[in-house]
C-alpha cells in the first residue's frame, strides 16, 4: 500500500499501487499533482516544500490531492511520458495526464493549478444551456474570464452610450464624472451569465461593479466609496497589483534571456561576492560556457522581487530554459553526484 511521507503527501512504490491511489473515489476527481522525484536531489526536496505548502492553502487544499513517485522505480511511467528529468510534476484528472511542469518553478505551478482547478472544474461549476441548444456553457468559468479581462468592469443594463436602465445610467454617470475607466458587459445580451453573475456574485441586482475580479457593489455603495474615498484607494491597490504582475513579466524576460541564465552580484570579470565567484569558477571547471549573467546589485528593484517570484532568498540564482534551478550549494550537490553537466546543458532538471 501506498505511505504518507512529508505531511499529507503519498508516497507510491510501485505501478499498481499508483494505480489504484489514482482510482481511489477520494482521488479521481481531484486535481492530482504526480511529483517524479529523485528523493537524494536538493532541489526535489523543495518542490516537495513547495507542493506541502500548497495543501495547506485553503484556496487548494480540498480540491487538489499529491503524490510522490520515485523516478527510480518507474521506467515505464518516464519513458511512456517523456519524462527525463527530476523533478516533473505531472497534472492528473480522473487518470489522464493534462499537463506538466518541468523542473521546480513554483509561479508556473500554481498558475497551471489555477488554470485547471477552474477549466475541470473541481471549484463548483455551474453549466447551462443556452435557449438556442448550443453546447454546454461553464457560465462561471465564463465569468471569471470577463472579469480577469479587465481591471474595472461594469457589469450593467445596456451600454454606456445606451443605457437600459435608469441605475445603469447613474452609474456610468458617476465613473464618468470621477473620470474612472472603465469596461462594461451588457448582461441583457447573455442571459446566462446574467443569471449565474447574481450566485456567483451573491448580489441580485444590476448594476455591478468589479475592480481587480472583487465585487464593489452596486450603485449606493459605488457612491458612498467614492464620496468618502475608499475607491480611490481601492484603485490604488488594485495599480500595485498590476504593478507586481508587470514586474512579474519583466522578470521573466530576464529569465528567459539565455537557456542558462545566472543572477549573480557583479559580473564574470568582476564578482562582488565569494559566491559568485564560486559560482563561476565551478561553471569554468566544468567547462560550461554560453550562459548570460545578471547583475542584482545594479537594479535593486529585481533583486528583491526575483527573490518572491523564486521563493529563494539568497544569490546567486540560477536557471535554465527558464526553470529555476537553486543556488550555489545546489551546484556543488550536482557536482559531487555527477549530474551537473547535463542538468545546466541540456533540459531542466536532473536526468532520470
Amino acid at each position: 500500500m501506498a505511505t504518507t511521507k512529508s505531511f499529507e503527501i503519498a508516497s507510491i512504490g510501485s505501478q499498481k499501487e499508483f494505480d489504484e491511489f489514482i482510482n481511489q473515489p477520494t482521488i479521481i476527481n481531484k486535481l492530482l499533482l504526480v511529483h517524479i522525484e529523485l528523493e537524494q536531489i536538493p532541489v526535489c526536496k523543495a518542490v516537495n516544500e513547495a507542493l506541502i505548502a500548497i495543501t495547506r492553502d485553503p484556496e487548494f487544499m480540498q480540491q487538489i490531492a499529491i503524490c510522490r513517485l520515485n523516478a527510480d522505480h518507474f521506467y515505464d511511467l518516464l519513458n511512456t511520458q517523456n519524462v527525463n528529468a527530476a523533478p516533473t510534476v505531472l497534472f492528473y484528472h480522473r487518470t489522464k495526464i493534462i499537463d506538466r511542469v518541468d523542473g521546480f518553478n513554483q509561479n508556473e505551478l500554481l498558475k497551471k493549478i489555477k488554470l485547471h482547478i477552474n477549466t475541470i472544474g473541481v471549484v463548483q461549476t455551474t453549466e447551462i444551456k443556452s435557449d438556442f441548444g448550443s453546447p454546454t456553457i461553464q457560465v462561471e468559468n465564463r465569468i471569471k474570464q470577463l472579469l480577469d479581462s479587465s481591471p474595472t468592469i461594469l457589469f450593467m443594463k445596456g451600454t454606456p452610450a445606451s443605457p437600459q436602465c435608469g441605475f445603469s445610467r447613474q452609474a456610468c454617470h458617476l465613473l464618468d464624472e470621477h473620470k474612472i475607466k472603465y469596461d462594461y458587459f451588457d448582461v441583457l445580451a447573455d442571459q446566462t451569465v446574467r443569471e449565474q453573475l447574481k450566485k456567483y456574485s451573491n448580489w441580485n441586482t444590476y448594476p455591478q461593479l468589479y475592480v481587480g475580479g472583487e465585487l464593489i457593489g452596486g450603485l449606493d455603495i459605488m457612491k458612498q466609496m467614492i464620496e468618502n474615498g475608499d475607491f480611490e484607494l481601492k484603485l490604488k491597490e488594485q495599480r500595485s497589483n498590476d504593478s507586481d504582475k508587470d514586474m512579474n513579466k519583466y522578470l521573466e524576460s530576464l529569465i528567459n534571456q539565455a537557456p542558462l541564465m545566472l543572477f549573480i552580484k557583479g559580473t564574470p570579470d568582476a564578482p562582488r561576492c565569494g559566491f559568485t565567484k564560486e559560482l563561476l569558477d565551478l561553471l569554468s571547471n566544468a567547462n560550461i560556457t554560453g550562459f548570460k549573467t545578471f547583475d542584482i546589485l545594479q537594479d535593486e528593484n529585481v533583486r528583491e522581487k526575483l527573490k518572491e517570484y523564486s521563493s529563494w532568498q539568497t544569490y546567486p540564482q540560477i536557471y535554465v530554459n527558464g526553470q529555476f534551478i537553486g543556488g550555489l550549494d545546489v551546484l556543488k550537490q550536482m557536482n559531487e553526484e555527477g549530474t551537473l553537466v547535463h542538468t545546466l546543458t541540456t533540459r531542466q532538471g536532473v536526468a532520470v
